[in-house]
């Protein structure tokens, strides 16, 4: 019984070790459309940090200006930001929104706007969700998490977005 415990709190530990060796990637200078390509999986990486740490984290900011960087200039995902479904008053939520969006194109090589949308909304809500304690409170949020709990969320997006 020692033996698992001990293995528990080591598995753990190297978790905790391993999520601070997180490297920001560096943004480059100017670059072709085209070279964006090349930056997808450290702009995936950026995301996935930002969907499961702290609104404190020191390294927030820095990680968030490369995965803006990248969602701003990448020709691979599209979006249409309807400024009447999303309403994230709260900097963070909006760019889980437009990470969430964009890992789903990504991973799905789909350019489905509803489906996209839904995705950036659900990675937005999760964390605030979890981090509800840490954030100020967001109406727009709230909105979209009461729908979500009702199981309404995806239909008003797709009405929404016609």
């Amino acid at each position: 019984m020692k033996k698992i415990a001990v293995i528990t709190l080591c598995l753990l530990f190297m978790q905790g070790v391993s999520a601070q060796k997180f490297v920001v990637p560096k943004v480059p200078g100017d670059i072709e459309k085209s070279e964006y390509a090349q930056y997808t999986q450290d702009a995936m990486n950026c995301i996935d940090w930002l969907k499961t740490h702290s609104p404190s984290d020191s390294k927030r900011k820095e990680v968030s200006t490369f995965a803006l960087w990248w969602l701003a200039g990448t020709p691979d995902v599209h979006m249409v930001l309807n400024t009447e479904v999303v309403k994230f008053e709260d900097a963070n939520l909006l760019l889980l929104f437009l990470g969430g969006w964009a890992q789903y194109a990504i991973q799905n090589k789909d350019d489905d706007q509803v489906e996209g949308c839904y995705a950036g909304v659900e990675t937005a809500l999760n964390y605030y969700e979890q981090y509800k304690k840490q954030l100020p409170k967001d109406k727009g949020a709230e909105k979209l998490l009461k729908m979500k709990n009702k199981g309404t969320l995806k239909e008003y997006l797709t009405k929404s977005m016609q």
